[in-house]
């Protein structure tokens, strides 16, 4: 998929200053690179990625004043029957976040699509009926999240995100940033709350869906050692 189908069509509409699309798009070397880091240090590759033109911020919490934005999150969603997991990351982390941010958030966000996989390979499926998934949003999912060091080989990648995380991103100079030249400039924002964050799935297409081989023998290990 087109990462930044989405971005394109928010300038095209009007939704978005061409100034910023053209900054993420010069930017986007970072998210890709940073994509490559975490697939080399996982030795597994990155599951589909786009760009999110529309900024998600919560109604609780606070990373900026008294809102928490939301700076990529992991999406599952259905597509012919399967599911597809997606990692969201947004036009303000691919404009205004640092390398080491972008890395960071990359390789957080693949721990949780690691986690996602494991939780919806190891369900037991007994009907077609809808199930909610134990999915949510970036700044609840602090207990959803496999130890980076479980999965990474690259030592200096866990640190960066033992760095940059404190159960949420931890960046103040990023929320400073995008509060000034993106809410405080009026660029699309979406209010979420936690009952936006959840994602129901059909049962029946977690039991379709064939998740990447690699993954599941990751998982695979991840359980027996869970299991000693």
């Amino acid at each position: 998929m087109d990462p930044l189908i989405l971005l394109d069509q928010a300038v095209a509409q009007e939704k978005l200053p061409r100034a910023i699309a053209k900054k993420v798009r010069s930017r986007m070397k970072y998210l890709e690179a940073a994509v490559r880091r975490v697939e080399k240090a996982s030795g597994l590759k990155y599951p589909p990625y786009y760009i999110e033109p529309v900024l998600p911020v919560s109604k609780t919490g606070g990373e900026y004043g008294q809102m928490g934005v939301l700076f990529a999150r992991v999406i599952p969603t259905t597509l012919n029957g399967s599911v597809l997991i997606l990692v969201q990351f947004t036009a303000a982390l691919a404009a205004f976040g640092t390398k080491g941010t972008i890395e960071a958030v990359a390789a957080h966000e693949f721990t949780h699509y690691v986690e996602l996989v494991r939780k919806l390979s190891t369900t037991d499926v007994v009907s077609d009926e809808v199930a909610t998934t134990l999915y949510e949003a970036a700044y609840a999912d602090s207990e959803r999240v496999i130890p980076p060091k479980l999965i990474f080989s690259d030592r200096s990648l866990v640190s960066l995100i033992s760095r940059k995380f404190k159960d949420v991103l931890a960046d103040q100079a990023l929320n400073k940033k995008v509060g000034d030249a993106w809410i405080a400039k009026d660029l699309p924002i979406r209010w979420v709350g936690p009952e936006d964050n959840r994602v129901k799935l059909p049962m029946g297409a977690v039991a379709s869906t064939k998740f990447d081989p690699a993954v599941l023998a990751k998982v695979s290990q991840l359980e027996e050692k869970k299991g000693r």
